[in-house]
C-alpha cells in the first residue's frame, strides 16, 4: 500500500466514525425530547384533570330526582 492509499483508507474510516458518532448524537437528543415531551403530556392531561375537578366542585349539590 502506498501513501495516498492509506490516507484514504484513513480518511474512510475518520468518516464513518463522524457518521456513527453522529448518528448515536441523533438518537440521545431524540431520547431527551421524547423524555421531555413525556412530561409535558403528563402535565396536561394532570392539569385537565384538574380543571375538571373544580369544574365539578363548583356545581350545586344533587338532590334527589323527583316523581313524575
Amino acid at each position: 500500500m502506498n501513501f495516498n492509499q492509506t490516507a484514504l483508507e484513513l480518511a474512510h474510516l475518520r468518516q464513518e466514525e463522524l457518521i456513527a458518532k453522529s448518528a448515536r448524537e441523533r438518537r440521545s437528543a431524540h431520547r431527551r425530547e421524547a423524555a421531555r415531551n413525556r412530561l409535558s403530556i403528563r402535565r396536561s392531561i394532570g392539569r385537565r384533570v384538574i380543571a375538571v375537578g373544580e369544574r365539578i366542585a363548583a356545581e350545586p349539590a344533587l338532590g334527589l330526582a323527583r316523581s313524575r
